[in-house]
């Protein structure tokens, strides 16, 4: 039986891996950031692996760049690994600030645009 529950808690999902398309692993769901006014999921942040050769270790990607894969107990981030190395990157989780509206920019920029849980 899997880890993952069809209903979840942020803070249960912290530490659930994350991998590739082809399932490779990146490293791992740091935190979920919801609009407080409309509930909804804004974005995920991906802490990858110290030995990641992308650089930086924090990613902000959209919740709707993720799916879970609860046979195997990860998450998986459907885009192009050249998409990520390219995303707006932080060198530590204090660095970024989730209520800036031009991260919420950068993000739909980079990655097109999706359903903003602030709006």
């Amino acid at each position: 039986m899997s880890i993952l529950p069809r209903i979840s808690s942020a803070t249960a999902l912290h530490g659930i891996p994350v991998v590739s398309p082809s399932g490779r692993k990146l490293g791992t769901m740091d935190d979920v950031v919801v609009g407080v006014a409309t509930g909804r999921v804004l974005h995920a942040v991906v802490a990858l692996d110290e030995a990641s050769e992308l650089g930086e270790r924090y990613y902000a990607v959209p919740w709707e760049a993720l799916t879970f894969d609860p046979a195997y107990d990860r998450c998986v981030l459907n885009v192009p690994i050249e998409t990520l190395r390219a995303a707006p990157a932080f060198p530590s989780r204090d660095a970024l600030n989730d209520a800036d509206p031009r991260l919420r920019r950068m993000l739909n920029d980079h990655f097109g645009e999706y359903r903003s849980a602030a709006a």
